[in-house]
């Protein structure tokens, strides 16, 4: 396996100001982009404006506007809709485009194994066609379904599953990480019996296996980005591949170098590149597939006031703005994507 040299050198390349403005007060705060991997590469990506939007602020208890622990995030721009989970209470909210309250979605009944019920979701995701929640019900192992209409009739749709995260493919087919098997599972629609389409071979380093998968997206050309919480390496399974593709830089296990530490949340752009968001270093990265570069986008860290202070699950809009769950401050922020 390859090593990497010069780890530890870090070139600065571009420097943002990036505007905090809140209801009561604006503040100032400066981003950093670090140049981790050189490359000959000329990647397209997306890049953000200055301004920052606090989309939703919630406190530590477990009140409808409080409760920590945001671990999944979906944006459903048809629906101008925004959904995420509240793990600690065990429930799945929406908040609308341009509102500042949360409606819950599910759960929200206490923690319990009940239909009506959640315990600790980590992941939700939108089947549209059915206009329904599909959610990782991770307390329960199970997956299920919810109405978006009302909160009457849940279904249990994939049981005794370890479940981390879930996605759904433009077909309504439905994916899931487990961790327990190391695998990404497809129920296809119309079946009832799950094939697993990625890993299932073990825990390990080796293209064909995963390490504790936890957070998946699938591309209209139905390949299937992982990302490993072990080593937290992203990998590219080509539809119907027995093996991944290491989209990020590959890592040596025993080097004891953590390049991912504690990943907490992966999204995609339609250029191919990979974000990852790192919740011990506090910080989100991105990665263009094919040239080996790391760049890290924003730090929570280097700026005062802390832009953020526990970066968790990120997602991106059909126009590439760009939703972040800031755990430590109990809120979710936007950045506007810059077209120009």
């Amino acid at each position: 396996m390859k090593k990497k040299k010069n780890v530890s050198q870090i070139t600065t390349i571009t420097t943002t100001t990036a505007a905090i403005t809140t209801e009561e007060t604006t503040a100032t705060a400066t981003t950093t982009e670090e140049l981790l991997f050189t490359s000959m590469s000329n990647n397209s990506y997306l890049k953000w404006r200055q301004n920052v939007s606090i989309l939703a602020t919630h406190g530590p208890g477990d009140d409808l506007n409080e409760g920590r622990d945001t671990q999944g995030i979906y944006i459903d721009d048809d629906n101008q809709t925004i959904y995420y989970t509240r793990h600690n209470s065990d429930r799945v909210v929406a908040l609308k485009f341009g509102e500042k309250s949360v409606e819950i979605a599910a759960g929200g009944n206490g923690p319990g194994d009940d239909l009506n019920q959640l315990n600790n979701p980590s992941d939700v995701t939108v089947d549209k066609k059915k206009d329904l929640l599909i959610i990782c019900d991770k307390g329960n192992e199970r997956v299920v379904q919810w109405s978006r209409q009302n909160q009457t009739s849940p279904e249990i749709i994939i049981s005794k599953i370890e479940c981390n995260g879930v996605t759904i493919d433009n077909n309504g087919d439905i994916y899931v990480s487990e961790g327990k098997t190391h695998s990404v599972i497809r129920l296809k629609q119309g079946e009832t019996k799950v094939t697993t389409v990625a890993g299932g071979k073990g825990s390990g380093y080796k293209p064909n296996q995963l390490n504790n998968p936890a957070y998946i997206f699938v591309d209209d050309q139905y390949s299937i980005y992982v990302c490993d919480f072990k080593y937290g390496r992203v990998t590219k399974w080509i539809k119907n591949a027995q093996e991944g593709i290491i989209v990020t830089e590959e890592q040596n296990p025993d080097d004891n170098i953590l390049w991912w530490d504690f990943p907490s949340g992966m999204a995609i752009d339609h250029f191919g590149n990979v974000y990852v968001s790192e919740i011990n270093q506090n910080r989100i990265v991105r990665w263009s597939e094919n040239s080996k570069e790391c760049y890290v986008v924003m730090n929570g860290y280097d700026q005062q006031p802390h832009l953020f202070g526990g970066v968790a699950a990120i997602s991106l809009d059909r126009e590439g703005n760009l939703y972040v769950a800031d755990n430590f401050h109990h809120r979710i922020v936007k950045f506007d994507v810059d077209v120009n």
